[in-house]
Order: C-alpha cells, then structure tokens, then sequence
C-alpha cells in the first residue's frame, strides 16, 4: 500500500552540499523499522493522552476537566501519527492491526510484530506517567492506590466502566465506538471518496478520536483498543493496585479486548458494503492508483 507521506531521502554528503550515493541507514530490516516506529508511536501516543487523565484527577478539576482529556487524546493520536506514521501506518491500536489484516492491508505475519509494539509503547508510557506524577497521585490518595471508591486512581491508566453500566452494555458499547473508529478511518483513507488533504491525516484522525471520546466516552471510557488498555491495566496490578484491577467492574478487563476487534472489523466491513464497494470503476487508462486505492494508516509488509 502507498504511504500517507511522499517520502524524502536524504543523505548526510547531500545534506553537506556534495552528492551522495546512496542515504545512510542504520536499521535495513523492514519489521525491526516498523517495530521500532509502531512502539515510538504508541508510547508518544499514551504518554501525552496519560498524562492529561493524570493531570485532571490528581489536580481535582484545577487543571482540567473531562474536554481536556478529549482533547489531549485526540492531540496524542496525531502526534504519535505523525511520529512513525511514514514508517508503521503508525496505528497505536490492535483493533485497527487486526481489522487491516482481515481487510488485506496488513498481513496477518506482521500482526504480532504490531501488538506487541503497542503493547511495549503503552506499558512504557504506563511506567513514565506513574513516575512523572508519582508524589501527585500519593498525594491525591493518601499513598492508598485503589481501584474503585472516590480516591481511586487506577482509572489514570486503564479504563473501567461507569457503576450503572453492565457487562452487555459496555460490550456493545465498545463494540460501536470501535466500529464507528474504523468505518471513519476506512473513509479517510478512501481515495474514490473525500478524502482529506495530504499530510493532514493525523490531525483528522485526532479530531475523529477527540469527537468519539466526546460523544461515546463516558459509559467506560472510550478505550476502543485493546493493546491501550490491557498492558497499563497490566502494569497498575504490578505497581501496587494488585489485580483488582482485573476484576473490578464485573471482570470488565476482557471486554476492552474482545468488542473492539469485533467492532473494527464491524465498522469497516459496513463502510465498504455501503460506501466502497459501490465506487464506479474507471477504464484501465485513467487509473492513477492502480491496486492501490486507499491511503492508509497502515504498512503492508
């Protein structure tokens, strides 16, 4: 598939002004490169949307609200985009991983490469928000971390659905909120469709994360990615929350892992069955994109 961005190559002797054969590069191996940029981008990506969630229950509403932490997502997902989205696709989410493979724009060898980079990149980012904010949040809850009551902190890292909400209603809930995830994602990427302009996908795809979190976040949290959720829910058992943090919420740690690939796949498949599959075909001749006909935010390796 055609990446989101034109690429550059440049040399450090043409950088000096003097011609250059060929552009150094340190890693040749294409899944080590990939690997490498998936966990920058996940680790950009859950650090900055963390932090925000830390800023705003630790400081108790003084430095922010609820908005801020929609924002901050949406901001941390173009960023973290624009970070290795030349590289890896840049998808910061299992779901998106796992509905590219089924699509045939990602191939099904690359998909563990690609959980586990965003698995690594979410722990990480886990690891340095806890310690960035370590005497905020001992401060916050008097050194007791709980997952549940009105002190409890652990919803910093993973998220946990609202106390009304039971387990089929948050499973269909994340199951829409990851669908209506990929179905946009599929339509921006759709060059026969509207497409947005060159290089400023991530923002969109921010601003798709920002109104999801706006319109479809307060039942659970809008985590619509598995790998998001599980490795800091991992990392709040063995920091000190324990496994509560499993079963809190009627055991609600499986339904961030299961929905969402199931809405993925869901969203995408009723994009093209409504939308992609209908586009009129032009003759041969005329065809600027070929078989490739959708920008993604995906590698296929």
């Amino acid at each position: 598939m055609k990446d989101l961005v034109p690429s550059a190559k440049i040399g450090v002797s043409e950088l000096k002004g003097q011609v250059g054969t060929q552009p150094r590069v340190w890693i040749k191996n294409e899944a080590a490169r990939v690997g490498l940029a998936e966990t920058l981008s996940t680790y950009v990506m859950m650090a900055f949307g963390l932090g925000s969630v830390a800023q705003v229950v630790t400081g108790q509403g003084a430095f922010g609200q609820y908005i801020s932490i929609n924002i901050a997502f949406g901001l941390a997902v173009a960023m973290g985009t624009y970070v290795g989205g030349k590289v890896s696709g840049a998808h910061m989410n299992g779901a998106v991983s796992f509905t590219m493979c089924v699509f045939g724009r990602l191939t099904w060898k690359m998909l563990p490469l690609y959980i586990c980079a965003q698995l690594l990149g979410s722990f990480l980012a886990s690891g340095t928000i806890y310690a960035i904010y370590y005497e905020a949040i001992h401060n916050y809850c008097g050194g007791n971390l709980t997952v549940t009551g009105p002190k409890a902190t652990a919803g910093i890292f993973a998220t946990y659905p609202a106390p009304y909400l039971s387990l089929v209603a948050g499973f269909v809930d994340q199951v829409f909120g990851t669908a209506m995830l990929l179905l946009c994602v599929m339509a921006l990427s759709d060059q026969k469709n509207k497409p947005p302009p060159a290089g400023s996908e991530p923002v969109i795809v921010g601003l798709l994360v920002m109104l999801i979190g706006m319109s479809l976040g307060s039942n659970s949290g809008y985590a619509i990615n598995p790998t998001r959720d599980i490795a800091p829910r991992f990392f709040t058992a063995i920091a000190g929350w324990g496994f509560e943090v499993f079963r809190a919420g009627n055991c609600w740690w499986w339904v961030t892992l299961v929905a969402p690939l199931i809405g993925g796949v869901l969203g995408a498949g009723v994009y093209k069955a409504f939308v992609e599959l209908h586009h009129p075909h032009p003759p041969e001749q005329n065809r600027v994109l070929g078989e490739d006909e959708h920008i993604p935010l995906v590698k296929r390796v």
